[in-house]
């Protein structure tokens, strides 16, 4: 059976839109922190790559009582760099493909247990590009049609409304990363149109978002924990 051996969970920002003095992965959402809950998505993949950068020994500590075969990745010039940056110096070192995820979500589990499966079936050189239904506060929509059986996204805008947004998940060949200081969604639309996938999740970069997943979790229970 075929199985994603690799992930890279992108942690090494200062979260200042969030304004609490801490890496967003330490945030806790219903005593749980956020890199908690990512982590226990990635139970039975066999390499977790951890871009880290601010408070880095923090998060390497915390990160190391819950998984010990983390792989830590140093991003010394996260002040200075995108997402797409700390993703690059995690693919350097990857052979074959992996999901590329940012460290400020909290993922419904059956929808990313479906992302998983789906990827594994999918070409190593081909992209599967995670899409959310639920539409965030700076949301970055999606175009994305049925193919058959499956979805196909073929292009992001920030004007052009549609039903999906860019979930800040992809699968795809770790040699098409690249060092550059754009959005990750810029770099990809070199590659479409492409597979896309659902998935739910919240994601954190504003006081407002972290309340209201606070309050979203007092009344729904993705993860059997209330």
């Amino acid at each position: 059976m075929q199985t994603v051996r690799n992930v890279v969970i992108a942690a090494a920002g200062m979260g200042t839109r969030l304004g609490v003095g801490k890496p967003k992965p330490l945030i806790k959402i219903r005593n749980k922190t956020i890199l908690e809950y990512q982590l226990s998505l990635l139970e039975n993949v066999e390499n977790i790559f951890l871009v880290v950068g601010f408070m880095e020994e923090k998060v390497m500590s915390f990160a190391k009582k819950i998984r010990r075969d983390i792989i830590f990745v140093r991003n010394a010039n996260f002040q200075h760099t995108k997402t797409l940056g700390s993703f690059y110096m995690a693919a350097k070192i990857i052979d074959g493909a992996a999901i590329f995820m940012d460290g400020d979500m909290v993922i419904e589990p059956n929808s990313f247990a479906e992302f998983l499966e789906t990827a594994a079936k999918i070409d190593d050189e081909k992209l599967l590009i995670a899409v959310s239904e639920r539409i965030s506060g700076d949301p970055v929509y999606c175009d994305v049609e049925p193919s058959g059986q499956a979805l196909m996204i073929r292009g992001f805008s920030y004007e052009k409304k549609s039903a999906y947004e860019w979930a800040n998940v992809v699968y795809m060949p770790a040699g098409l990363m690249i060092n550059g200081n754009t959005h990750t969604f810029e770099h990809l639309e070199k590659f479409l149109p492409a597979s896309s996938a659902i998935i739910d999740r919240l994601e954190i970069d504003t006081p407002e978002d972290l309340r209201d997943a606070e309050n979203f979790f007092k009344a729904t229970d993705w993860f059997g924990t209330n």
